[in-house]
């Protein structure tokens, strides 16, 4: 099973989907690689947690992704708290997936290489200028994401392993040529049809609707004939934005806040190293004996690049000679930054011991701490200060807007006039029609409450982001009531007549399919006729399509006939004739490629669902 598995990993569909490796994934979620928290989790996978912080993360992003997608309906969307928390607890299950696939890749002892990660790195289009790997930017990227260049690439292997053993899982999975050619002649054969459409809309002329049908309908499902809710609000908002104006900033707290604060203007010293790494393995003493001696070549006065090159068990950075570029304090683990930043430019470390193995540090350049002027700043931190202020002065008038709207509750006048703000109003506008700066979950909920809707009171003050809150209260309300038969017979009259001319086409085209049916051609109709129908047909209607394609193949001059319903009426279909598909060799391949995509989506679901079946999954936070 092992060897299959590792066989089965370097297959075409395999090795294409180990290629497909992201860096937004691998750069998102490292926490769960570096320690856990004393938090509650979102799930535990045979005694591994899923942290609740690594599935709100992973909530967001999918929620982000929503939200581009579907972009200004997203608001409307993400109100339905039901249909936000389906998709939360799918991306939970995406993660225990996830877990569960990585426990068995361990389990089995699937690991991927050195070389493989280094080979992933260079293929990832984010760390490329011009189409070419970029070790600056490569370097760059991951260290602004906060993390460092050894924990990135120990990620990426966990992920890449993952990747291995699901590649091979679906890649044991085939179809048979013969399958995708049977599957490309039924996509590709022609089928020559007649068929009789029969307009529901030709016999409305001949019904008459009695004034007793239409009042019996009205009173028996006057529930249709609903109006819909109007309201309009009145509003009071305060923002962060609107009081800067308020706020004065003087010279003097400029410079005391650039004294105060003088290392958030000073860049860090920061060290260029190269480094050779001898990973400790199975015995430490001999892999500190081979890191000696190859300290000691270098006391000897051998190069240092070319050693790196042979010897480091860092391969990525060995082919630069070493090279880990600039470091900064923070990045690399601490006994390597402690001993890195203790070095001269040009000086060699002794043997540094870390997580990783055993070390040795060359300074090949440094940088020293550089302190930006404060004519370079001041405009940025009158900024900060004043954004500052503005929000201290925030919260003391929205503590007002508070107050006065509660105190003063049948009107926003005095509230407004307590903070310096006008009341703002609305026109009438339905639950589904609501002004888009006023559209949020928390507003209309408040504005809808009993409180707001039926006491006429104000709203508390309803917080739409930190810095922009909100208190309304009701305008005008008109509740949904049902419209007089008079507003609606004409309606009402139309739907009767829509009714019963369907069920009259549906009367003629039974009467149709029978003479069909006993041999006998239908007179005064209209027969379409129909040679080379495809399925994918635009100019046929598509439940006439579907029907055809459904219908026997003729035997001995006996055509296969049906009835079918369709959007204007209904419609008796004959198949006439069936016309073998020729030449399909071109739509073999991708007809192959969608088939064996089927396969392996069937193969994964079934594997996750057997993995999770012999597994212990809980939800400790009651997902």
């Amino acid at each position: 099973m092992l060897e299959k598995i590792r066989d089965g990993s370097q297959g075409i569909v395999a090795k294409s989907i180990l290629g497909v490796v992201i860096l937004s994934f691998a750069l998102a979620g490292i926490g769960s690689y570096l320690g856990s928290s004393s938090e509650v989790p979102a799930a535990v996978v045979n005694g591994t947690e899923i942290s609740s912080a690594k599935l709100e993360q992973k909530f967001q992003q999918e929620r982000s992704r929503l939200e581009g997608q579907f972009g200004e309906m997203f608001k409307a969307i993400s109100s339905d708290n039901a249909y936000m928390a389906s998709i939360r607890q799918s991306v939970l299950e995406r993660l225990i997936a996830d877990e569960l696939i990585e426990q068995m890749a361990a389990q089995m002892g699937l690991r991927v290489g050195n070389d493989e990660i280094k080979q992933a790195i260079f293929d990832m289009p984010e760390f490329q200028i011009d189409g070419v790997f970029d070790n600056d930017r490569y370097l760059s990227l991951v260290r602004r994401a906060g993390y460092r260049v050894e924990q990135f690439r120990e990620m990426l292997r966990v992920d890449m392993t993952r990747q291995q053993l699901m590649a091979a899982v679906v890649g044991s999975d085939f179809v048979l040529e013969s399958e995708g050619l049977a599957t490309a002649l039924l996509e590709q054969q022609q089928r020559d049809i007649r068929f009789i459409a029969i307009k529901a809309q030709d016999f409305n002329q001949e019904i008459v609707i009695a004034d007793q049908q239409v009042s019996d309908y009205y009173e028996l499902n006057n529930g249709q004939f609903k109006t819909q809710e109007l309201l309009s609000l009145e509003y009071v908002e305060l923002k962060v934005a609107d009081l800067l104006a308020q706020v004065t900033v003087s010279d003097e707290a400029v410079q005391v806040a650039y004294d105060e604060n003088i290392a958030s203007y000073q860049t860090d010293a920061r060290r260029k190293v190269a480094h050779i790494l001898i990973e400790i393995g199975d015995d430490q003493a001999v892999a500190m004996a081979k890191a000696q001696a190859i300290l000691d070549r270098v006391t000897a006065g051998e190069d240092f690049a070319a050693l790196a090159a042979q010897l480091s068990d860092d391969t990525f950075s060995g082919e630069n000679g070493g090279d880990l570029d600039w470091i900064e304090p923070g990045v690399m683990d601490p006994e390597f930054e402690q001993a890195a930043f203790a070095l001269g430019k040009g000086q060699v470390s002794g043997l540094v011991k870390s997580s990783f193995g055993y070390h040795l540090i060359k300074v090949t350049d440094l940088e020293a701490q550089v302190t930006q002027p404060f004519i370079d700043v001041a405009a940025t931190i009158r900024q900060e200060l004043e954004e500052s202020e503005a929000k201290e002065l925030f919260f003391e008038v929205q503590q007002q807007l508070a107050d006065v709207s509660f105190e003063v509750p049948e009107n926003l006048e005095e509230a407004a006039i307590a903070i310096g703000a006008k009341v703002k109003d609305t026109s009438l506008f339905t639950r589904s029609t609501v002004p888009a700066h006023l559209n949020y979950p928390e507003l209309l909920t408040a504005a809808y409450s009993d409180a707001v809707l039926i006491d006429q009171v104000n709203s508390d003050v309803i917080e739409i982001t930190a810095d922009h809150h909100i208190v309304v209260r009701v305008k005008e309300h008109k509740p949904s009531e049902i419209k007089p038969l008079t507003e609606v017979n004409s309606q009402i009259v139309n739907f009767l007549k829509n009714q019963q001319a369907v069920e009259l086409a549906k009367t003629k085209a039974q009467e149709y399919l029978a003479q069909w049916n006993s041999g006998s051609e239908i007179a005064d109709v209209t027969v379409s006729e129909k040679k080379g129908l495809t399925r994918d047909a635009r100019d046929v209607a598509p439940e006439i399509v579907s029907a055809a394609f459904s219908l026997a193949k003729p035997v001995d001059g006996q055509y296969a006939n049906a009835l079918v319903t369709t959007s204007s009426g209904q419609a008796i279909v004959s198949l006439v004739k069936v016309t073998a598909a020729t030449a399909v060799e071109e739509q073999l391949i991708p007809v192959l490629a969608r088939l064996q995509r089927t396969q392996s989506d069937v193969t994964y679901r079934a594997f996750i669902t057997s993995l999770k079946n012999a597994s212990e999954v809980t939800y400790p936070t009651g997902q």
